[in-house]
């Protein structure tokens, strides 16, 4: 299991907290066994399909306002950063899932030289600013 920054698990938590709502508003039409523990479920505690967890990532994109980008992208996204934070590409593999460290390597890393670093440092400065953020 990976540890998980402290946001992400309240994120979790806040998300168990929604199904709880969830299954109570729908009863005996909750779908899911007791011994699943399916966190992103669909409305009524089944399994996600691939289309139905695009659609609600969408949602969720769109609901928070920021500029819409697919998952994959988003897992590009995660792969890149974690090589800008100079993470050990094992461990990055480890937290992307992949059965191969070519595939982290090649596919979701690219090389961040300290100009792009400083930048980015720049950019999360700004961003964390409470009159802009």
């Amino acid at each position: 299991m990976l540890p998980l920054p402290e946001f992400c698990a309240r994120a979790l938590e806040e998300r168990r907290e929604l199904q709880d709502l969830e299954r109570q508003i729908v009863g005996d039409a909750w779908q899911q066994r007791p011994d699943h523990d399916v966190i992103f479920s669909s409305t009524r505690g089944g399994l996600t399909d691939p289309v139905g967890f695009s659609r609600a990532f969408n949602a969720l994109v769109k609901r928070a306002g920021v500029r819409r980008i697919t998952v994959r992208l988003a897992r590009h996204t995660c792969g890149t950063l974690l090589a800008f934070l100079k993470v050990h590409p094992k461990v990055a593999q480890t937290i992307l899932r992949h059965s191969q460290i070519s595939m982290t390597m090649d596919v979701y890393t690219h090389v961040v030289g300290s100009d792009q670093r400083e930048a980015a440092a720049l950019l999360a400065e700004l961003l964390e600013d409470p009159l802009i953020g």
